[in-house]
């Protein structure tokens, strides 16, 4: 049998009452939480899209990331071996230049060598290679029956080997009181020239403009009798001995090399200088058979 309508507003009458009753006996309702908030948005169109992106993302750079520690080993040796193919094209490139009977190309050479393996710049097998290839270039030219082009390129190596003692010459305000050239960069390369049997270059050094034209005359004395004799420094008068003196290195000299020295400067210097061996702290930075005359400060 239906209900008649008196019955039915009877009914929800107490429904309403029942729902009254629940919400005074459960206290005020309280704002929803952020996670509650969160969750709301995730249901909604647009979080479900951002969601499904960031998750995307993350396994896709999570499995980059696996894929490269996994194969961490092999990328390596990629790595490795693209950075020797760099370097040995590098060396290629460079050593028909330093080999070249343009004295332009070995110079270019040289320093861009020097400044790569000053850099770190070549992988050590190549880096080992390049000083292999400068200490052959050096030891060809210095042969007796060495070609004019071998020679130059020789040249070219001492050139860079003495360049700071060279900017010193041509700086005649400087002070220099003993034959420790300005610090070089130590490279592989240099490394090389050092240890390479360089030959006898003597460095002249005055303290009076009235000294050059003795120290010129023993410069080409020396030359011809196959000493090599770069310069002429200029040095303050303070700075010279009382005496003419022949300045070098214990340890960075060949003992033929010193007897031979000994014996043309004194036939080319007068009053013959006399030998005076550098304190080792002095010594440094100090080239392969390097020497030096000083000249005395009275001219003599």
């Amino acid at each position: 049998m239906p209900l008649t309508d008196e019955q039915r507003q009877t009914i929800r009458d107490e429904e309403f009452y029942r729902d009254q009753v629940r919400k005074e006996l459960a206290g005020p309702k309280q704002a929803p939480g952020f996670f509650e908030r969160f969750s709301n948005f995730l249901e909604t169109k647009s979080g479900f899209w951002l969601l499904t992106t960031v998750l995307a993302g993350v396994t896709a750079t999570g499995f980059t990331s696996l894929q490269r520690y996994l194969d961490r080993d092999e990328i390596t040796r990629r790595e490795a071996a693209e950075r020797s193919r760099r370097d040995m094209e590098t060396v290629l490139k460079l050593g028909p230049m330093l080999t070249s009977d343009k004295r332009t190309q070995v110079d270019v050479a040289i320093v861009l060598l020097d400044g790569l393996a000053s850099d770190n710049a070549l992988d050590n097998r190549v880096a080992l290679q390049v000083r292999a290839l400068v200490q052959n270039t050096l030891a060809t030219g210095l042969k007796r029956d060495a070609t004019e082009e071998e020679q130059a390129q020789a040249r070219a190596i001492i050139d860079f080997a003495d360049r700071a003692r060279m900017a010193t010459i041509q700086r005649p305000e400087s002070s220099a009181s003993a034959a420790a050239a300005a610090p070089v960069v130590q490279s592989r390369l240099s490394a090389a020239i050092d240890n390479a049997g360089l030959p006898v270059r003597v460095y002249m050094q005055i303290a009076s403009e009235g000294d050059r034209p003795k120290a010129e005359s023993a410069s080409a004395a020396l030359r011809k009798v196959g000493v090599i004799a770069p310069g002429i420094e200029l040095v303050p008068v303070r700075s010279a001995p009382a005496q003419n003196d022949l300045r070098y290195c214990d340890g960075k000299v060949d003992a033929n090399a010193l007897e031979r020295v000994k014996a043309a400067v004194a036939e080319t210097v007068t009053p013959a200088p006399k030998p005076v061996v550098l304190a080792a702290r002095l010594c440094g930075n100090v080239r392969y058979n390097h020497f030096e005359i000083w000249y005395a400060r009275s001219g003599g």
